[in-house]
């Protein structure tokens, strides 16, 4: 006990004496302690801004992409009631199959048919898609 004792009454002179030797020296020695202190605390500063900055998340992103959209709700309403009759008649009479015989009108209905299905609860993208049936497959509705 008494050399743990010891140890830390010598602790206690060295470091009362690097106390007193810190007070005795100049001023400019505590000016660029100060600048460095606040240099440090620009730094944390800076660090913990970018640290704790919010990050946008994938549902804000979508959120502020589609509140810069213009929405045709008329479609939307027109897609719900009457997407699936206009749908199921596009695919029958748009079939690639169809147009066995014409290769060049077969590859034009295979396209149309692609996008008919890709976009069958869009009415007015299948309607596009009827008037471009009409036009270049000859098709009647």
């Amino acid at each position: 006990m008494k050399m743990n004792d010891t140890i830390i009454q010598d602790s206690i002179k060295v470091a009362s004496k690097a106390i007193l030797k810190i007070s005795e020296t100049n001023e400019s020695t505590n000016l660029w302690m100060w600048i460095a202190l606040a240099e440090f605390g620009i730094i944390v500063y800076f660090i913990l801004k970018g640290k704790f900055k919010s990050k946008v998340s994938a549902k804000q992103q979508f959120k502020s992409e589609s509140m810069k959209q213009e929405i045709d709700f008329n479609n939307i309403i027109n897609s719900s009631f009457n997407s699936v009759k206009l749908y199921d008649e596009l695919k029958v009479k748009c079939h690639p199959d169809r147009f066995p015989m014409d290769k060049e009108k077969n590859l034009i209905a295979e396209s149309i048919f692609q996008q008919i299905t890709k976009n069958k609860t869009d009415v007015k993208r299948l309607l596009e898609l009827k008037e471009e049936a009409i036009q270049k497959l000859n098709i009647n509705f």
